[in-house]
């Protein structure tokens, strides 16, 4: 697994072979950021819920954001997430929180330009997540949640005030893009 774009780009990322842990594809994730960066990914704010190898935040600092956030519960892989980062030079920029996503929902400051996810598949789809996100108001007015998911389980079309505006399909994975209505437009 590698960095697929921006000053990191090419850096071997560190991706354990345990159990559970499935990190987002490099096909995927370079996918995901042609779709992010028209939005503005220079100088924005973002968070990595269920970080796991710290791949899709360390992609957007690769690539121009300026700080990140993760979140991870599993001790081990915020130990992998601090590796990459040290391997890709963007630890400055960067702060992990070792803890689930629903006490990081409660203590994190925001608020996010993006905020990126790749839950595990074995869980539900994490639309109260989304909901919290807005409802906590750590995302930003024009700001955009990417949840990605099992292409076999589907993503609703809102999340509280969120509404899904795309969803794209690769292979077993897929992302789901949700946004306020009036980010939609823009």
């Amino acid at each position: 697994m590698r960095v697929t774009g921006g000053v990191a780009r090419s850096i071997r990322l560190r991706s354990p072979t345990r159990p559970g842990v499935r990190p987002t594809m490099d096909r995927v994730r370079s996918a995901l950021f042609s779709i992010l960066v028209p939005f503005g990914m220079d100088g924005a704010v973002v968070a990595d819920f269920f970080a796991g190898t710290g791949s899709l935040g360390i992609e957007a600092l690769s690539r121009g954001a300026a700080r990140a956030d993760f979140v991870e519960a599993d001790g081990r892989q915020c130990a992998d997430i601090h590796a990459n980062l040290a391997a890709t030079k963007l630890q400055d920029r960067a702060t992990v929180h070792r803890m689930p996503v629903d006490r990081a929902l409660r203590v994190l400051e925001g608020p996010y330009d993006f905020v990126l996810m790749d839950p595990p598949y074995a869980e539900p789809f994490p639309g109260d997540v989304v909901e919290q996100l807005e409802a906590r108001h750590l995302l930003k007015p024009l700001g955009l949640v990417v949840v990605g998911h099992s292409s076999r389980v589907p993503s609703p079309e809102r999340c509280g005030q969120l509404t899904r505006w795309a969803e794209r399909r690769y292979g077993d994975s897929s992302l789901a893009f949700y946004a306020q209505p009036e980010a939609e437009e823009r």
